[in-house]
């Protein structure tokens, strides 16, 4: 008899964070397109949901910011684009936000979403579910509200996109970056130093030749410099560094110099995972033991 009955296995959910907002999604939800304040999630049928958010200098209007997104948008959407009430389900989940909630249909898509704002951190937030033939996302959307957040630590910023998790000192703000088949790169800058985070695969082909230390001299090329000083070296981990001699004159020319001048290296292979993990820091003072550290720790691929 209990053959006759078949249960539905729960769904996988997983976290995304990305520049300062994070939240809940479906595991066959994937990113589809990144900016450096947008995400746009999609399964093969189609997109299913989009969010946007920036800092609010002066006074935010809720109306204003809907009326902005009605005029940015091509002539059929424009003309359904209509404010309308929140779901229960939905108001409840962001009811720690000020928020203005719409929707659209045209003939083969229709949307739903909602404007947030939070007096606390000053950040608006525009996000949508979109709703295709095939999918309904709009029965998930309030787990994924319920989870949304648009507050950092003061201490340090969560990122977790595509395979990659990381942990970043909240003094470091997103530069640049770069998704590419095999090759990840993470670029974050404060006042005097930048920050990398590097990512590769499949290691089992990119170390074949050399190991780490053959694949740092043909990718990265930092071991040519003649004051690199090698502090780390094994099958599953190379970390070297080098900074700018002592004396009268290098010392003028740290203080005229606007590039960093001292750099350390940390490159390890996740053999399990097949991947292979690099962080590099740059400052234009030495590098303080233990900040790299404190990043390696937190970085990883799941």
């Amino acid at each position: 008899m209990a053959d006759c009955f078949k249960y539905a296995e729960p769904m996988k959910w997983r976290q995304i964070a990305w520049n300062g907002v994070r939240f809940d999604t479906p595991m066959d939800w994937e990113i589809g397109k990144i900016g450096h304040r947008y995400l746009l999630l999609e399964t093969p049928r189609g997109p299913v949901m989009e969010v946007k958010w920036a800092p609010v200098k002066g006074k935010f209007k809720l109306r204003s910011q809907l009326k902005h997104l009605a005029a940015s948008q091509g002539r059929q959407l424009r003309r359904s684009l209509r404010e309308e009430k929140l779901p229960t389900d939905w108001a409840r989940a962001i009811e720690r936000y000020d928020s203005l909630g719409f929707a659209w249909q045209t003939n083969s898509i229709g949307g739903r979403g909602a404007v947030l704002y939070c007096p606390g951190c000053r950040k608006a937030v525009l996000l949508q579910f979109f709703e295709t033939t095939g999918q309904r996302p709009f029965k998930q959307a309030d787990r994924v509200l319920a989870s949304f957040d648009d507050h950092t630590d003061d201490r340090k910023t969560f990122w977790s996109v595509f395979d990659i998790v990381a942990e970043v000192p909240a003094t470091y703000h997103l530069k640049r970056f770069r998704f590419e088949a095999g090759a990840y790169e993470l670029s974050f800058t404060n006042r005097q130093s930048q920050l990398t985070l590097l990512r590769w695969s499949p290691a089992a082909v990119l170390l074949k030749d050399g190991g780490l230390e053959g694949f740092e001299q043909r990718c990265l090329g930092l071991s040519a410099n003649r004051s690199v000083r090698f502090k780390k070296r094994s099958p599953l981990t190379v970390e070297l560094e080098y900074g700018s001699p002592s004396g009268l004159f290098p010392r003028l020319y740290r203080r005229l110099q606007r590039h960093p001048l001292y750099r350390s290296l940390r490159l390890w292979h996740e053999v399990d995972k097949n991947r292979i993990l690099g962080v590099r820091l740059e400052d234009r003072q030495p590098i303080e033991a233990g900040v790299l550290d404190g990043i390696c720790k937190t970085y990883a691929t799941v």
